[in-house]
């Protein structure tokens, strides 16, 4: 049997007799004959007002656990060899590239416990003392931590200086070849420039040349139309001229006129003629100018593709050697910042080691990070504590809770968020909150052939008194009565059906009263009937 289960055994043990001697004690208290209890009194006033109704079920407080581990990183470092590498690069002087510095990996060192200060079933705080560790080993890893922060800070500084020259060399490089290429955009650019020119010269032509075709066919167009008029008004007036062919001699006036306005259409006939036919030609011509025009500027756009690719090239030539060396510059630069900044955070490792081992082991000693009571210590004398160790286990006080199953009907009266109040039995005076942290998935008991869902409620607040299987009533509120009558659960008294209070009469003495009660919130209880508003009725207790 290891040395865990030995602690959690021996938990276990101590909370079954813990349980065992306060079964003891409450049964002593039960069964303790009349003679030895004495019977008190406490009043009561009957309120009238408001309280909520909800639905009641008992349970019993379930608290999680929280462990401490021992999270500090104490590996020592161990370095490798540096490295370095050379690359030539074709047409800039075959320059190296450097690669310099020290990794490091890690190895495992232990701490050993020399005495342990818990044990199971102790209540401690934040701060309280766990094991002290043996001063051999708490020295032995300091100083390798120390040495670690020695070592990784020389490395550093020395690879500043060292990678300077490197970094020199590099500037000078870049510089160099950017210089080179300076001015292959200037002569590239007024190369192409003088190309474009004339590309848009000829462009301008083959527009210019296009306009006055556009405006020589507008002109055509409208001379033509105006000839199909004339053709019409020419036929009107030769029709007219041979309807009044025959009266030329018998009334020679009509036919004159008649004849006049046929040579009239006939002069305009030839006239629109010969300008449609100048028209036509010179549109003709206009084509032939733009299709010469077209051809020109075919021969400068080849002109300039050409030149592209001439001027290109020279213009490549002149900048490979300056984008090479940017490219060689920026790679070179990056792997030394790079060699630099994994220098540096090797040496603020183990620095940040160093302290944060100072912070954690203050005199050999380790301290407790939480508050509660522990359920398993898990180390003893001469045992070794690495990263990963789990060190205690204790009750989590932010993790209390109970559990509680409704039936379906119950269930879905509920809200998301009601409000939730707990009476336990050790503390009936006092009324705890708790919200619902989780609704289990709808569950069949074949028993009773019933659905139902089991609630875990957590407590809210101050739960310092709360004990692993502590009973208690949980309400969940889903409604608030008005203006009733109420008294404190705790002075009704029931026998079967019957529920009564006592109350002292006129006389003094304490005598029995029925009444009738309503709806609950598991601290004060409806009165129906039997009782008024301001009437004392008294608690019951006995005192051993």
């Amino acid at each position: 049997m290891n040395r865990k289960t030995k602690f959690i055994l021996a938990g276990v043990a101590a909370a079954a007799i813990l349980a065992i001697i306060i079964l003891i004690v409450v049964l002593a208290v039960r069964n303790s004959s009349s003679d030895d209890d004495e019977t008190t009194y406490r009043e009561t006033t009957v309120e009238y007002g408001a309280i909520t109704v909800g639905i009641t079920d008992e349970g019993s407080v379930s608290i999680g656990t929280v462990e401490q581990t021992f999270d500090l990183d104490i590996s020592a470092l161990v370095s490798s060899d540096s490295s370095t590498s050379n690359t030539g690069m074709g047409g800039m002087g075959g320059m190296q590239m450097f690669s310099m510095g020290t990794s490091y990996g890690s190895e495992s060192q232990s701490l050993e416990v020399e005495q342990v200060h818990v044990t199971v079933g102790q209540n401690i705080s934040v701060g309280d003392a766990l094991y002290t560790f043996t001063e051999e080993s708490v020295q032995e890893i300091r100083t390798a931590l120390q040495e670690d922060v020695d070592d990784t800070l020389s490395e550093y500084e020395s690879l500043q200086v060292e990678q300077q020259e490197t970094r020199n060399q590099a500037s000078q490089g870049y510089d160099t070849y950017i210089t080179n290429g300076k001015y292959a955009r200037l002569i590239y650019d007024n190369e192409i420039a003088e190309l474009q020119e004339a590309v848009d010269d000829a462009v301008d032509t083959v527009n210019d040349k296009q306009n006055d075709l556009n405006e020589t066919l507008l002109n055509l167009q409208e001379a033509q139309e105006e000839l199909v008029e004339a053709y019409a008004y020419l036929k009107e007036a030769e029709n007219a001229v041979a309807e009044n062919y025959d009266i030329r001699y018998s009334n020679p006036y009509y036919y004159t006129v008649y004849e006049n306005t046929r040579e009239v259409a006939q002069t305009l006939v030839d006239d629109l003629e010969d300008k449609v036919e100048e028209l036509t030609d010179e549109s003709e011509d206009l084509q032939e100018e733009i299709q010469s025009a077209m051809r020109d500027l075919n021969t400068a756009n080849l002109a300039l593709e050409k030149g592209k690719l001439s001027s290109g090239e020279t213009y490549d030539i002149d900048t490979y050697y300056s984008n090479s060396a940017s490219e060689w510059y920026s790679i070179q630069t990056a792997s030394i910042d790079n060699e630099l900044e994994t220098a540096k955070n090797s040496y603020e490792t183990a620095k940040s080691k160093l302290e944060k081992f100072d912070a954690y082991i203050v005199d050999n000693c380790l301290v407790s990070e939480y508050s509660g009571v522990i359920t398993s210590a898990e180390l003893e004398e001469g045992d070794t504590v690495t990263k990963g160790t789990r060190l205690i286990v204790l009750y989590d006080q932010e993790d209390v809770t109970m559990d509680i199953a409704l039936g379906e009907d119950d269930y879905e009266s509920l809200e998301e968020d009601c409000q939730v109040n707990i009476t336990y039995t050790a503390y009936p005076d006092v009324v705890y909150s708790a919200v619902i942290s989780e609704v289990s998935d709808a569950e069949y008991d074949s028993s009773s052939g019933s659905t139902y869902y089991t609630l875990t409620v957590t407590v809210q607040g101050d739960v310092d008194g709360l004990y692993e299987g502590m009973t208690g009533d949980v309400t969940f509120v889903t409604g608030e009565t008005e203006d009733v009558l109420y008294v404190s659960n705790r002075a009704i008294n029931r026998e079967g059906t019957r529920s009564y209070v006592k109350v002292r009469n006129a006389q003094g003495s304490i005598e029995e009263k029925d009444v009738v009660t309503g709806f609950s919130d598991g601290t004060y209880v409806e009165i129906v009937e039997g009782l008024s508003e301001g009437d004392v009725v008294l608690i019951e207790g006995k005192v051993s």
